[in-house]
């Protein structure tokens, strides 16, 4: 197991006018095949009406100072945790939002850039779904300088609500943010210098359950049993359910994403393979989770998953296959640590 150094974290939080507090550095010079590691701790901001308590961010960083000191500090990284009490903080944070994202090397006036930001499509139809209330969001990046990763709950009143499931967000999405500063982006999830979406969906879905058992909030055994069964808090089809009623599947098609084909399968079946790897072939957890995506960058996705877990993509696909479909007890025997 790995085992997590006892230091201070701290994060900065500002709620809808107030500007970003000042950061200091972060981690240690990293490997010349990762991308450097942030020296900007994580900023949250947070809309009007929410955080009364404090209960919000404390749950949420609960999750993002574990995921922190195991993956290290990886960014920028901004939190938006909004709802629809205030208009007028949101769309000052979205204007912060917008600031945060200006390039300075651009030739185009920052005043521009920031305009255009808050002009598009998405962004205006994203203000909209917080302001009527309604619940999306999830992790962004950006692609072209500067590069950044978000965190967005578009109502972030059920996390407010929810403690176990604020954490457990919270250690799921900054897993993909270390996973996406070890990969390039702007490839296809095929490409061997980005990775599947079972890569990224999958051993995120697995580190966040064990990092909440670790932190003595659920029973992983319990919920990799129950996404075979139901799906868990994941969602339909469950593993036995899709299997019984996919014959042909392979878990590197990335196509399961399109028209709502069982995307599920990438979170799922994902972390049953990150599970495989981990408790069959006996590649260490921290390796597993973290340790064979720095050699993305210099070496490809291929042969460093082959360095680093002993087999190469082709014959790891072929024995999952054969175990995963297996009865329920024989499979769920592999997790008696």
């Amino acid at each position: 197991m790995h085992s997590l150094m006892n230091q201070s974290l701290f994060f900065a939080i500002t709620v809808s006018l107030l500007c970003s507090i000042p950061t200091t550095a972060g981690e240690d010079a990293p490997k010349k095949s990762s991308r450097p590691s942030s020296h900007q701790l994580p900023i949250l901001r947070i809309a009007e009406g929410l955080n009364g308590d404090g209960t919000l961010v404390k749950y949420y960083q609960r999750g993002l100072r574990y995921a922190i000191q195991y993956f290290g500090n990886y960014g920028p990284y901004y939190v938006y945790l909004l709802g629809p009490d205030s208009e007028r903080s949101v769309r000052a944070i979205y204007h912060q939002r917008a600031m945060s994202r200006v390039n300075t090397n651009s030739k185009q006036p920052a005043m521009e850039q920031i305009e255009a930001f808050l002009k598009q499509r998405n962004v205006v139809a994203e203000i909209q779904a917080v302001l009527s209330g309604k619940a999306e969001g999830g992790l962004t990046w950006t692609q072209e300088a500067p590069i950044l990763y978000e965190d967005v709950t578009t109502n972030a009143r059920q996390r407010e609500q929810d403690p176990i499931e604020n954490t457990w967000g919270a250690l799921h999405e900054y897993h993909h943010v270390f996973q996406m500063a070890h990969c390039d982006t702007t490839q296809a999830r095929t490409s061997d210098k980005h990775i599947n979406s079972w890569m990224a969906e999958g051993m995120a879905t697995y580190s966040s359950a064990k990092f909440m058992e670790n932190l003595g909030l659920i029973d992983f055994k319990s919920y990799m049993l129950q996404l075979r069964k139901t799906g868990g808090n994941i969602g339909h089809p469950s593993i036995n359910e899709f299997l019984s009623n996919t014959k042909s599947w392979q878990l590197e098609n990335e196509t399961y994403w399109d028209g709502g084909r069982s995307a599920q399968v990438y979170y799922m079946l994902g972390a049953w393979a990150t599970a495989y790897l981990i408790h069959v072939q006996g590649v260490d957890e921290v390796v597993v989770l973290k340790n064979w995506y720095q050699d993305i960058p210099r070496i490809g996705k291929s042969a460093a998953f082959k360095k680093h877990m002993g087999l190469s993509l082709a014959e790891f696909y072929k024995r999952f296959n054969v175990f995963i479909r297996q009865p329920d007890e024989k499979v769920m025997k592999i997790l008696q640590y």
